[in-house]
């Protein structure tokens, strides 16, 4: 009796050129769905950098990286038990709502740096 490979999804090991392809693409979705569009801020404040992403007006999108997370002095306030507006920092729990980056990103969106909403076509070819 035969046994057969199962997964979840297909791994084309018998099909390398599928299987580069399907590599290439989930990289580049990926690469898509982390890095698309994401436009570099400063925050006024403290200078940490984010990367940020609006895809409408209601919606937006915060990258931290460990060197924005030291910087941030409203992320310091909520790790001390202080209040800037945003309630306390619960341990081991990231919330990226200090209200002084905020102001930075409604400054960069008022500035034209970073677009108040997704683009009607998109720049990595997806729609």
């Amino acid at each position: 009796m035969a046994t057969d490979r199962w997964a979840k999804a297909p791994d084309f090991h018998d099909d390398p050129d599928r299987l580069a392809r399907v590599h290439e693409a989930t990289r580049r979705d990926r690469e898509h769905y982390l890095q698309g569009g994401m436009r570099e801020i400063e925050c006024r404040a403290c200078h940490a950098c984010v990367l940020v992403k609006k895809t409408s007006s209601f919606h937006t999108s915060v990258q931290w990286n460990a060197d924005a997370r030291d910087r941030c002095l409203g992320l310091e306030q909520m790790r001390a038990g202080g209040d800037d507006g945003n309630g306390p920092l619960l341990p081991g729990a990231m919330m990226p709502t200090c209200a002084r980056l905020s102001a930075s990103i409604d400054h960069g969106v008022t500035e034209g740096i970073i677009p108040a909403e997704s683009p009607a076509s998109d720049p990595d070819g997806y729609w």
